[in-house]
């Protein structure tokens, strides 16, 4: 018998909110990428916002599981339980 994966919740900034819609997402995954496929499945458009073509975050997302800050290449790998938070940041700058 295969364990379903773990229900996540992923959380949005409000810039991202003002364009999906909303700042909660619940998801399923066991890895981040998982879980923000089944955030993507839900949420058309996210996706385009957030990854580019190869599928990796866009260089300014902070991907936060935990309170814990990832680096780009520890998301690939994280892996993810019942009831975690994914938190995403959006860098913002100017000049």
């Amino acid at each position: 018998m295969t364990k379903a994966p773990p229900q996540v919740e992923l959380r949005l900034p409000s810039v991202l909110k003002m364009v999906v819609g909303r700042d909660r997402i619940q998801a399923t995954g066991r890895t981040v990428p998982e879980a923000l496929r089944s955030a993507f499945e839900q949420v058309p458009g996210l996706e385009k916002l957030l990854v580019v073509a190869s599928g990796e975050l866009r260089p300014h997302i902070l991907c936060v599981v935990n309170g814990t800050s990832l680096l780009q290449e520890e998301v690939a790998t994280a892996a993810l339980a019942t009831g975690d938070e994914i938190l995403i940041h959006q860098a913002i700058s100017g000049g």
